[in-house]
């Protein structure tokens, strides 16, 4: 089977994706045979049309690129491949049906892809969805990371504006509970090492401190998109070369040739399975701090969480200081998100060493962190 009668699926399939450090190795013979059948079942359900390309998605997830025969634009087209992940394009699919309808100014509810179709009831599950212009965050700075700072300028400005149009302020316990408890136990759930002694420990006094902070200051709540980081925003300017509908993923995305001129504009924000109406809006600003450490420093998440532990606070020169909090809320959104939509990532060795177990590690055998 062919993508556009050039590409074979088992070359785009051979996509290495990071995700907060960990990487993610190519399927092998018996997952690309499952995901060309995933493809072929899709096409006999959407009808008549053909494969371009495969862009990012989670790791559960194949996503193509399909250009209906009638002519009419692309799609991305979603084919979980777990129940994990079913289970993760409902949530996605809803949230932005939500937000939609609830955002007022115009120009946010563009920035979110519209569902074209759904079929995550049936056999095999589908998610149809727009595509957006503009060139993935972590792919322009893949090509140039001199773009780091206009890029948070523009990515800061719109969450400025989406939680101005949707936020308020809180001190509300259950509500912080809410937002705690969940996650918390997620990883109880999926990682035996965080059910012994050691990461029994951190995660209670991680509990603790959280609530804590967030109970004794207001906090902003609003729409927060819970994996706001570069690879999730489409960005062009007014003399991009390579705007347009993303195209496969791999070395040949990395290394094309892009020119920019003039001011970095968001047309898009993808892939909000972690969204929540009523979220701590700093999660998402510190997420995209931690993202730009990983992408342009090779910095961990659980390294750079650990030095904020030890310093009190969360630094990055493109999003200024962040409180301890917000770091750690980033990182407990960040982990939960992935356990729960993969369980791969329980099972990877390198991520739980390098992300996970070093933050609990460093809750349970320290002093309280500064506050």
């Amino acid at each position: 089977m062919s993508v556009g009668g050039r590409v074979p699926v088992y070359e785009l399939m051979g996509v290495r994706e990071v995700a907060g450090g960990l990487l993610l190795v190519p399927p092998g013979p018996a997952g690309r045979a499952a995901d060309e059948l995933r493809l072929r079942l899709a096409a006999r359900e959407l009808g008549r049309g053909r494969w371009e390309a495969v862009a990012q998605g989670f790791s559960d997830v194949l996503v193509a690129r399909r250009r209906p025969a009638d002519g009419g634009p692309p799609v991305l087209v979603k084919c979980p491949r777990t129940g994990e992940a079913v289970r993760a394009l409902v949530r996605e699919r809803d949230a932005i049906a939500v937000l939609a309808s609830e955002l007022q100014p115009p120009g946010l509810r563009a920035l979110l892809p519209e569902t074209v179709d759904s079929r995550l009831g049936a056999r095999p599950p589908v998610l149809v969805q727009e595509v957006l212009p503009g060139v993935p965050g972590d792919v322009l700075l893949a090509r140039r990371p001199e773009l780091a700072g206009p890029l948070a300028v523009a990515a800061l400005g719109l969450l400025d504006e989406l939680h101005g149009a949707t936020g308020g302020l809180s001190r509300d316990g259950r509500l912080v509970d809410g937002w705690l408890g969940h996650r918390l136990a997620v990883l109880s759930d999926r990682v035996r090492w965080c059910r012994g002694a050691e990461g029994t420990a951190g995660l209670l006094a991680l509990r603790a401190f959280l609530r804590r902070e967030l109970t004794d200051h207001p906090t902003e709540v609003a729409w927060t998109h819970g994996d706001f980081a570069p690879g999730n925003l489409l960005l062009r300017s007014p003399g991009t070369s390579g705007n347009g509908p993303p195209a496969a993923t791999g070395p040949a995305a990395a290394t094309s040739p892009l020119t920019v001129t003039g001011p970095l504009t968001v047309t898009g924000l993808v892939d909000w399975a972690d969204a929540l109406a009523d979220g701590p809006a700093v999660v998402d600003r510190a997420t995209f701090a931690l993202a730009l450490g990983w992408l342009l420093d090779g910095r961990t998440w659980g390294e750079q969480v650990v030095t904020a532990l030890r310093t009190g606070v969360l630094r990055r020169p493109e999003t200024g200081e962040l409180p301890l909090s917000a770091a750690l809320l980033a990182w407990l959104w960040h982990v939960s998100g992935n356990l729960e939509k993969s369980r791969r990532f329980a099972r990877n060795r390198v991520w739980l060493r390098e992300v996970l177990v070093p933050v609990l590690r460093e809750f349970a055998g320290s002093a309280p962190p500064p506050r």
